[in-house]
């Protein structure tokens, strides 16, 4: 079987998204992504993890989610496919968990892994969808500039654990042989997207048995990246909300209500530019890419795709900083906002509907009528 642990913002939604749309496909091709409940993926990763309380779940909203996805891939004969990014940052203890259900079993552990310049603002994106209000400047000083080398998942700032692929492939490799631990390299941005599915496939050990099966083509993103206007905005909110909302109702109303919702659509006037990594910040990023791609290459572990693609992909010198998103286009992107959740409310739809009960795992969304709709409201221009 095959256990995909991420990391985060490495096209897992994609992945998993392509995985799911084609389940019935891959089972008649004896590939089981398996199915128990909505969000089960995601559930279960929380469970192993602990984390719950973080995506604003109970105890009880994921107990038994992990065995039940276990317990299939056991029954199954044939490759079955595990995916959720939340379990790259696993410690050993968790991993131990993760993998009690899947004793007996030949696993193999697949890491994606992407360029650490887009992924900088990546994972700060994600944090101000949970609940974060920190602005670049703030989060390059206590995260991207903060790192222990060599220290655990307690000691180093989130994004580098979370980040970190060289010590994820070591970390699993303690419970599965090196030459099981498969690395996948994400494409640079101007590769076409299906490289990515194409490099997965391979390690997964199905690229053969799935050949014409799977239309490789980007569905549309369940997680979009957002523009440096809708990050801004999210800020503002978060810091207005000032922890008001329990973790379960910011999870629901303002990550995927609003980041992942409302604020994902084009808004006309409005710039879509997604918020880039300074060249500035090539000095710590660079250096860590090199090490990383230096212990890989020593570490006897598969590598599907060029190390040279994990090159960190910075900023021009002449574009804006994260941060410098002028007062008139967060005002003006909160009106739009403002009265495209009006409308939609007006039509019996519920804005906050968006991914609920998905937890980034792919799923339902809002009805295709409403979603254009909103599309339609949002793409009206404003005049000042």
């Amino acid at each position: 079987m095959v256990l995909h642990v991420g990391l985060p913002k490495t096209g897992t939604t994609y992945l998993q998204a392509l995985l799911a749309g084609h389940r019935d496909a891959l089972r008649e091709a004896g590939v089981l992504y398996p199915f128990v409940r909505p969000g089960a993926m995601f559930l279960g990763a929380v469970e192993v993890r602990g984390s719950h309380e973080k995506f604003g779940l109970t105890a009880g909203d994921v107990a038994g989610t992990w065995a039940a996805l276990c317990e299939r891939v056991r029954a199954h004969d044939g490759i079955s496919i595990i995916s959720h990014e939340i379990l790259g940052g696993a410690e050993s203890d968790e991993i131990a968990r993760a993998l009690a259900p899947l004793d007996g079993l030949d696993i193999d552990i697949v890491v994606t892994a992407r360029d650490l310049g887009r992924q900088a603002t990546a994972d700060w994106q994600e944090e101000i969808k949970l609940g974060d209000t920190r602005s670049f400047a703030d989060f390059e000083r206590e995260e991207l500039r903060a790192d222990v080398p060599g220290g655990t998942g307690a000691d180093r700032p989130h994004f580098w654990h979370a980040q970190d692929y060289a010590a994820a492939l070591r970390r699993w490799s303690v419970a599965v042989p090196e030459d099981r631990v498969h690395l996948v390299v994400c494409p640079r941005p101007s590769a076409p997207p299906e490289l990515l599915w194409r490099r997965f496939a391979d390690a997964c050990g199905i690229a053969g048995s799935v050949d014409g099966l799977v239309d490789a083509r980007p569905l549309p993103a369940a997680n979009p990246s957002l523009g440096a206007a809708q990050i801004a905005l999210l800020r503002r909110l978060n810091a207005d909300l000032d922890g008001r909302l329990d973790p379960r109702e910011h999870a629901r109303l303002v990550k995927r209500g609003l980041g992942e919702g409302l604020l994902a659509e084009p808004v006309a006037g409005i710039p879509a530019t997604a918020a880039r990594t300074p060249a500035s910040l090539g000095d710590v990023l660079v250096p860590a890419a090199q090490e990383w791609g230096r212990e890989v290459a020593a570490g006897g572990h598969p590598v599907h795709g060029d190390l040279a693609d994990l090159t960190p992909v910075l900023a021009g010198a002449d574009e804006p900083h994260p941060d410098d998103v002028p007062d008139a286009v967060v005002t003006r992107l909160a009106i739009a906002v403002l009265a495209a959740s009006l409308l939609s409310r007006d039509d019996g739809e519920r804005v906050d509907s968006v991914h609920e009960g998905t937890g980034n795992a792919g799923g339902a969304a809002v009805p295709a009528r409403a979603a254009e709709r909103l599309r339609r409201r949002l793409r009206v221009g404003h005049r000042d």
